[in-house]
């Protein structure tokens, strides 16, 4: 738009600079024509002793006026309509004889001059109109499309896929070839970073795996045998950080493998009251006198769609949240919406505040309420992608009475409750 009225400014400044200097031009001509005439016609009144005479066939009338002053040539529009070019200058001496004033009827050249402007600027109106369309039509075929064929083609780029997908540079105008060159270049800089960075990430989750595992086992194997009492608390540090390091390094390894698109999922139709039942009894262990489990549904519940190891993963991760960082029973249950089956993970800590809840799904950040206990701030982060890749939306609510509900909120699938059983089951 900004292109297309600058242009049609630039053509209205043509036609108007065109149309001032054809009329200065037109009117310069008739002053140097109505001069010529003058002078030719003074020269010869010097011969004539009447004081006024009228050339009807050029249109001009000279009086001899006793007094005045010389004037050059003068443009007079009379009340009825009519044009007169007037100019004075003295017969012979200034002061000494008559001042000769001559007028001539321009009429119809002043009509017709007004005549020829309106056609001008009819002309110019629609000149205009035909080159607001024209250039329209020539921005939306050489700029506009091949400009959204980019942005699709820059669309469709993924992470993992950059390499796959090159810009078509022969496909582009020759004017937006050198901006397609530049991301082409930049597209290939991007890969190969994206490359080494998941081979670095990749070799480096390889390479820590194992010794984690051989400092866990070993903590484990010291810890089962008979130890000083100034031993036992250093092997249970050992042991539990190394669990702890093993479980950041999953997380941090789940986080890679998404970020570069290599998070794949098993998406199956589940039934929400088996996976919550599956959940408390692989979690009871870790708080046998908090963690419950809600009485089932008296009717059956829509299936959701999801993949089952990583939904048990998110409720571990939110479980163990709970567990850390508040106070009093957790609470696990299911509720049906009219669009939406939710699962929700319910303590009754201190909740955490509105200004936090957007903040504390950020990788590496925590809320006010971990303070003085330990975390990476990685969990509700890995739990929130796994929980988008399988179109599902995390919510982190108030509970009733205080406390954080944390919902897991998935779209309700129009299959029997029989079916969703027995995926379930399987």
């Amino acid at each position: 738009m900004w292109l297309q009225s600058t242009s049609l400014l630039a053509v209205v400044a043509g036609y108007s600079l065109l149309f001032v200097v054809s009329s200065n031009l037109r009117q310069e001509r008739r002053l140097q024509a109505h001069q010529q005439q003058a002078n030719a016609l003074i020269e010869q009144q010097r011969l004539i002793s009447s004081t006024e005479t009228e050339l009807s066939g050029l249109g001009l009338q000279l009086t001899l006026l006793d007094s005045g002053t010389e004037s050059a040539p003068q443009l007079q529009l009379d009340a009825d309509g009519s044009a007169w070019m007037v100019s004075r200058q003295w017969l012979n001496r200034p002061g000494r004889s008559p001042l000769v004033e001559v007028r001539q009827n321009i009429t119809e050249q002043w009509r017709q001059d007004r005549t020829d402007q309106l056609l001008l600027v009819a002309a110019a109106g629609g000149s205009m109109l035909f080159t607001a369309l024209l250039l329209r039509l020539v921005l939306q075929r050489g700029l506009m499309v091949p400009l959204a064929a980019l942005r699709e083609q820059l669309n469709r780029l993924e992470a993992d896929s950059l390499n796959q997908a090159p810009l078509a540079l022969n496909r582009q105008p020759r004017e937006l070839q050198p901006i397609a060159e530049a991301f082409h270049d930049l597209q290939s800089r991007l890969a190969k970073a994206w490359e080494q960075e998941r081979f670095f990430v990749d070799g480096v989750a390889h390479e820590l795996r194992t010794p984690i595992s051989v400092i866990s086992g070993h903590a484990q194997q010291l810890s089962e045998q008979p130890l000083p009492s100034t031993l036992q608390p250093p092997v249970a540090l050992i042991e539990a950080e190394a669990r702890r390091m093993g479980q950041l390094l999953r997380v941090l390894l789940e986080l890679a493998r998404n970020d570069s698109g290599r998070l794949s999922l098993a998406m199956q139709q589940l039934d929400p009251e088996d996976l919550l039942l599956v959940a408390y009894e692989r979690l009871l262990p870790l708080a046998p006198d908090r963690l419950q489990l809600a009485a089932p549904s008296p009717t059956a519940l829509m299936p959701i769609d999801a993949d089952p190891d990583r939904l048990q993963q998110c409720l571990a991760a939110l479980v163990e949240n709970a567990i850390a960082y508040a106070s009093g029973p957790i609470q696990l249950f299911v509720t049906a919406e009219p669009e939406r089956i939710v699962l929700h993970v319910q303590d009754q800590g201190a909740g955490i505040s509105d200004q936090e809840k957007a903040k504390v799904l950020e990788r590496f950040t925590r809320g006010s309420t971990a303070t003085g206990t330990r975390g990476s701030g990685l969990g509700l982060s890995l739990v929130q992608q796994l929980i988008s890749l399988m179109g599902a939306d995390l919510v982190i609510a108030d509970a009733p009475g205080g406390g954080a509900d944390v919902q897991l909120r998935f779209q309700r699938l129009e299959t029997t409750a029989g079916t969703a059983i027995a995926a379930g089951s399987s």
